[in-house]
Parts: C-alpha cells; sequence; structure tokens
C-alpha cells in the first residue's frame, strides 16, 4: 500500500475522536488535542509527495547539482585527455566551460521520479584555418554530435570553383567540382568518448556523491520541520477539532514551506 495511502486511512480514524466527547459526561480535551496533533501532521506528511512545490523542489536541487558536478567532470577529463574530448567544445576551447557543445537534461517521469538526458549542442565558431588569407570562414555546426558518432564528412565547394586548403604545410588545389571525405573529421580517438564519460559518470558512484552533495536532505529537513510545526489553534484547550480546517493548515503549510525559493 502507498504510504500516503496509509496515512490518510489511520488520519481517517482519528476524525471521530477530533469531535470531543459525548454530552452528559465530563468533558476532557486531552483525546481530542492528540488526535488533532497527529491529524495535521499525517495530513502534511501524506500530501506532501503529491505537492507541486515540493516535487518541484526535490527534482531541480538534485538536477542543478548533478548538472553542474557532470560539467566539471568532463571539463577535467577533457584537459587531461583533449585528443578525446575536444569535440564537445568551441575551436581551440578544450576543457573552458564557457565552451562546452553538451547539456543534459530533466526528463520528469512522474512523482518524484526523474531521468537524465543529454544532447549536444551546435557549434558557432568558426573553423580555425592557418591560411591567413582565407576570407570565408566556415563554422561546422554539428561538430560535436557528428565527431561523436565516428561520422564521415563530405566537403564540397559551395561557392568556389574547387577546394582549397592546407595540408602538412602545403596548400593543395582540389580538382573543379571535387569533393573531399575526412572519415573520421575529430580523429579515432574522439569516437564515442563523450558517452562513455557520462556513462562513468553515472554508472559509479560519482552521481550518488552529486545527490548528497545537493544539499537537498538539508534542505527537506528544515523545511518539513516548519510544515509540521502544529499550528497555535491546535495547541490551545478545545473539546473539539474541525478535520477540514486541519487539512486545510495542513495544505497552507506544504505551500508556505516548499513554495518559495531556497
Amino acid at each position: 500500500m502507498d504510504s500516503s495511502v496509509a496515512l490518510i486511512q489511520a488520519a481517517s480514524g482519528l476524525e471521530r475522536l477530533m469531535a470531543g466527547s459525548a454530552p452528559g459526561i465530563i468533558k476532557d480535551s486531552t483525546v481530542a488535542q492528540i488526535s488533532a496533533f497527529l491529524y495535521y501532521e499525517a495530513a502534511v506528511l501524506s500530501k506532501l509527495t503529491s505537492n507541486a512545490e515540493f516535487k518541484n523542489l526535490f527534482k531541480s536541487t538534485i538536477f542543478n547539482q548533478i548538472e553542474k558536478d557532470f560539467g566539471q567532470y568532463v571539463d577535467a577529463q577533457a584537459r587531461t585527455k583533449p585528443k578525446s574530448l575536444h569535440h564537445v567544445y568551441e575551436w581551440n576551447k578544450t576543457g573552458n566551460p564557457t565552451a562546452r557543445l553538451f547539456d543534459l537534461y530533466l526528463i520528469d517521469t512522474g512523482g518524484l521520479s526523474f531521468r537524465i538526458g543529454r544532447d549536444f549542442k551546435l557549434s558557432k565558431s568558426a573553423v580555425p584555418s592557418k591560411n591567413l588569407k582565407q576570407k570565408r570562414r566556415y563554422v561546422f555546426a554539428n561538430k560535436a554530435s557528428v565527431m561523436e558518432e565516428g561520422m564521415p564528412l563530405v566537403i564540397r565547394p559551395r561557392s568556389a570553383e574547387r577546394l582549397v586548403f592546407e595540408l602538412d604545410g602545403r596548400t593543395v588545389f582540389m580538382p573543379k567540382g571535387s569533393s573531399v571525405t575526412v572519415k573520421r573529421p575529430g580523429g579515432k580517438g574522439a569516437t564515442n568518448q563523450f558517452a562513455l564519460t557520462y556513462g562513468r559518470f553515472f554508472g559509479g558512484q560519482l552521481v550518488n556523491s552529486s545527490i548528497k552533495g545537493s544539499g537537498f536532505q538539508r534542505i527537506f529537513n528544515a523545511k518539513i520541520a516548519r510544515a509540521l510545526d502544529v499550528p497555535i489553534n491546535i495547541k490551545k484547550v478545545q473539546y473539539s477539532f474541525s478535520a477540514g480546517k486541519i487539512r486545510m493548515q495542513a495544505d497552507a503549510a506544504l505551500s508556505s514551506s516548499f513554495g518559495g525559493s531556497l
């Protein structure tokens, strides 16, 4: 049985006790007040996992930390092994956090669960050229995805009659209309390297450390403690309590605790 359902069923049994003593006998507020205390806390906890603000806070806090740590991990790996991960950064900026061509995104799967996906961003910088006389600059937009997959790249002239490029210090003039096929534009060391790096981070203890480092447990403990603080009117001596009013107070407490920003 779902824990929230069990709490609701248990709390429903307290409603009769909160109604107070039967008429004609000595009134005692103790049972009603204890029942109201328990009913309020059960109402808060049973509604917690369905509270939109709580779910958003839970997911965003953990995801933001994972996104930060993963980015730093890839940056460090790229600086250590530039030939393997140069393709997921802008040209000549391997390991630079501001030049990343990869991104993580959150996939909501309902409740408190979510998955994380990855994607490549388009490159915006021009391909470096040693030919200082070359005026036209080419932007290889799909640099990251093409090099990661090791896809062959066919280069054809667009506006010019022929391709002209530098190779081993020499200027090469291709025949008119001819194309050049680059079998592995990122080098053989780049193929599938981002996928492997992603797998190492999410398949081991690194992601678990990231979740712990998010500080969500500390944030949650502080906020839920505030939400569970029984309202003043329930603490006052009374002989009966309204279940509907207590449920409304529980809703308000959750919104107050989890509705704001961190």
